[in-house]
């Protein structure tokens, strides 16, 4: 049975859309200029949660990457911007296959629990992509949804940091008769601040 997603085109999405946009330009040129700006990477594991009404559920998962860069306005506040490939899972021997992908901007609150070993969490907006191979044809959806993440970091140098973190990008998709594709990341990776 085929599934055919929807991109909902409401006043809500296209702002949700222009407000990931602008902050994700402004902090570019922060990172590359200023002092307290950061540039990263790193490498995961994205957990894909597919449900729909009338087929059911599949979980599966397939290696995350992210590049990032932010600017820290002190010791506890900031924000951020970045790009997530959080890979593809394929259902068995079905021919059916699922590729996400996000672009998100995001404020951030950092704890710092000692000189070395800090905690952030990161709340934002994510513009996913998902793409359905389906023995039908390929189906692609776009669906705007809240970031959400936890990270500890280890101040290794001054300038380099290596973090743990785990993100929720929502819902990155919608399927017509019901459902969602979901998924969640658990990352590591290096944050070099200049």
């Amino acid at each position: 049975m085929v599934t055919y997603f929807y991109k909902p085109s409401t006043g809500f999405h296209v702002k949700n859309t222009l407000a990931l946009a602008l902050l994700a330009v402004a902090s570019l040129p922060l990172a590359a200029h200023a002092e307290g700006s950061y540039i990263g990477g790193g490498v995961g594991r994205a957990e894909h949660k597919v449900a729909v009404n009338s087929i059911g559920s599949y979980k599966d998962s397939d290696v995350a990457i992210k590049i990032f860069t932010g600017y820290n306005f002190d010791k506890n506040f900031g924000i951020e911007a970045g790009y997530s490939d959080l890979g593809e899972i394929e259902a068995g021997n079905t021919g059916i296959s699922v590729k996400g992908r996000s672009f998100y901007a995001a404020g951030t609150a950092t704890l710092a629990l000692n000189e070395k070993l800090s905690l952030t969490g990161k709340l934002g907006v994510a513009k996913n992509r998902a793409r359905m191979n389906l023995p039908g044809g390929d189906l692609k959806d776009t669906k705007t949804d809240t970031l959400l993440s936890v990270s500890a970091a280890y101040e290794v140098t001054k300038n380099l940091a290596a973090y743990v973190e785990i993100e929720n990008y929502g819902n990155m998709a919608q399927p017509k008769g019901g459902g969602s594709l979901k998924v969640k990341v658990i990352s590591t990776g290096l944050r070099f601040s200049f």
